[in-house]
Formats: structure tokens, sequence, C-alpha cells
């Protein structure tokens, strides 16, 4: 048996073992080895080495519940007699959790075990029994097949939440084109029932089809540039510019489609750099657009440089955002105001995809009495 000092470095060492390592790196695993003997745990590790897996080694029951909580294992490998916790205890207190509840068990055993003790691994869900010696290639053999068939099934895990994502947006998409597009419909109907004589009322239904399907248009684009985040390939071209001066362009047109809406601007220090004009007018555009949105009617906008960064912010003094929905916000389709919005939920998703494409980043502060404010952050340069 270790010392209780061996112990102490074991432990370190084995909740070590691994880092830098992703927990689901495609191909690889975790394999968990507890015995208290480090010439066993020497020998399992050089054994199992060769099939390419992360090793973890826990000296006792104790050590193994602590790995256990903070990692995913595809099988563990389980020595009967250990002092404290011995395998049997061990297990009992694996299988309480539900993460592991299903994980493979080998037991390891020097001893023969009794009808009793064998109906009892059963019972907890052990998949197998090793005697020791061990013959490698036969451990090795077990290990590899709980191995494939635990990465096998964590891939299946994750194409069917892909393809449950994708469904979810499916549905998102067919919900929120059905509203412009009844109003499309209705309005072509009633186009062709008007007499030629009622030139204001044709004139009314065909601004109401615009709208529409600037609406659908727009939740189009929305849903490819989500896409191409999606990829990790948001396209910008960068150019010479002032990103006060794009502010100031954005007012005014705010200020043209409706004149009643009033939208401070305040510019300081120097706020050129590289940027792709189109898709920073598109991602202010959105932030300005849920400022009037929410925050009644108002907004101002703040720009600031200090040569290497630029800093848009973008407030309104409307009600607080919710705790629940600040920490989702910048999720695709996530929406405010109680998911009523006429978009997809995906306007922040981009605006946070065209920051992050250009090396910045976008955040949010929301409180009752100060209003909401968006900060996009950019560097100057790429």
């Amino acid at each position: 048996m270790g010392g209780a000092d061996w112990q102490s470095a074991e432990a370190d060492r084995s909740l070590s073992r691994g880092e830098g390592h992703s927990e689901h790196e495609a191909g690889t695993a975790n394999i968990l080895i507890v015995d208290d003997t480090p010439g066993n745990l020497f020998a399992f590790r050089e054994l199992l080495g060769p099939l390419g897996h992360r090793i973890f080694e826990a000296a006792s029951g104790q050590e193994a519940m602590a790995l256990i909580a903070g990692h995913e294992f595809a099988v563990i490998l389980l020595d009967v007699m250990m002092p404290g916790m011995d395998g049997f205890e061990t297990l009992s207190r694996m299988r309480e959790g539900v993460v592991v509840r299903s994980t493979p068990v080998i037991m390891i055993t020097a001893r023969d075990l009794n009808r009793a003790e064998v109906d009892r691994a059963y019972a907890l869900g052990v998949i197998d029994f090793v005697t020791k010696p061990v013959y490698p290639e036969v451990l090795r053999g077990k290990v590899a097949s709980c191995v494939s068939l635990h990465v096998a099934n964590r891939e299946l895990r994750r194409r069917e939440a892909a393809l449950s994502m994708k469904d979810r947006q499916i549905a998102v998409l067919a919900h929120d084109l059905r509203n412009p597009l009844n109003t499309v419909t209705a309005a072509v109907e009633l186009l062709g029932r008007l007499p030629e004589s009622d030139q204001a009322r044709k004139q009314q239904l065909l601004l109401r089809v615009e709208r529409g399907l600037t609406r659908m248009d727009g939740m189009i684009r929305d849903l490819l540039d989500y896409a191409r985040a999606g990829s990790g390939a948001i396209p910008i071209m960068r150019e010479r510019m002032d990103l006060a001066d794009l502010a100031r362009d954005l007012v005014d047109e705010f200020e043209i489609a409706d004149p009643n809406r009033r939208i401070d601007l305040t510019r300081s220090g120097e706020t050129t750099g590289s940027w792709d004009r189109t898709r920073l007018y598109q991602a202010l555009s959105n932030l300005v657009g849920n400022a009037t949105h929410y925050g009644h009617g108002d907004a101002s906008i703040t720009v600031g440089g200090d040569g290497r960064h630029v800093e848009i912010a973008v407030h309104n003094s409307g009600p607080q955002i919710s705790l629940d929905l600040l920490s989702v916000i910048f999720e695709p389709f996530r929406r405010g105001g109680g998911g009523g919005g006429a978009g997809l939920g995906l306007g922040l998703y981009i605006v946070r995809a065209i920051a992050q494409a250009h090396g910045g980043d976008v955040t949010v502060t929301s409180s009752a009495d100060r209003g909401t404010t968006f900060k996009l952050r950019l560097p100057t340069e790429p």
C-alpha cells in the first residue's frame, strides 16, 4: 500500500493529467484507473498507453470520486481490494451520479470473488471482470471496445443535438416568415378586387406589400449571415474609414425615416481605422434599431477612440433587460420583449459575429435606473 504522502502527490498528478486537451477532442476519450498500488497504476498506464487516449489515475475511491466530478470517462478500471472505500463501495458511490450511471466499469481483482460479490457487482452495473495477473491483449481489447462505443455514442449525441437545433431553426423561420407572407398575400388579393379609380387605397396596399417583402428579405439575409457565422466565415472587406462618420450617416437615416425620433450622437478621440463599412453599418443599425424599439423611441450613440481601439456605445433608457435574457442575449434565436419581435432573434448574434470578425467584441449592461447600453469595441487595425 502507498503511504499518505505518496497518495497526496499521486492525487495532484492524477488531477492534472490530461491538461491542455479538450474533453471532447474527436476520436479520443478519458480512461480512469483506480488502484491503491503505485506499481499497478504504472503497469496499467503503460499497458493502455498505446491506445492513444487520456489516462487518469486515482489511488483511492475518494480520489476517483473527485476525478469523476470533473471529467467524463469512457471506461473505468476499478480495483476490488482497496483500503477505506473498497471497489464495491466506490462503485456504489459512482452509480449515485447521473453522469456515471451508465459508464462501463471493469473490475480488477487479485482473488476469486464469491457468488454474492459477483451478483452485487453485476447489480451495480459492472460489465466485466479481469483477474490479476492481467493479460495485456485481453485488457487492451476490452478497454478499446468500451472506448469505441463511447466515442460513437458521443458523436451520435452531437449529431442529434445539431439536428434538433436545425429543426428548431427551421420552425422559427417558418413561423416568423408566415406573418409578412400573410400580409403580402392579403394585400395582393385586395389589389385584385379594387377598382381602378381607388388609387389612394392601391398605393397604401402596395406600401404594405413592400414592407412585408422587406421584412422577409431581412429575415433571409439574417439567416444567411447566421449560417456564415456558424461556420466561422463572416466575410469582411476592410477599408479606411471613420466610425463616427458612419454613426452620423446612420443617425441621419433613422431620423429621415422617423422625424419624431431623437438620437443623440457624441464623438471623441481618434475614431478612424480599418474596418468593413457595410458590415459595421449593419451591426450598428441592429443596435440602434433595438435601442429605439425597446427604449421608447429615443437613443444615444457615443463614439470614442484612443488610437488603438474605438468603442461605440448605444444607449436607451427603456426597461431593464431581465437577468435570464441578459445571460443569453447574444445567442441565436433569442428575442427580447417576450419573443414578440418582428425578426428571427438573430440580430445581436450577428452583431457579435461581425465584431469578432474584426477582432473585437460586444457587451451589454442593463439596469432599472440607468437603462441599457451595448458597447461595440473594435481594434483600429487587423
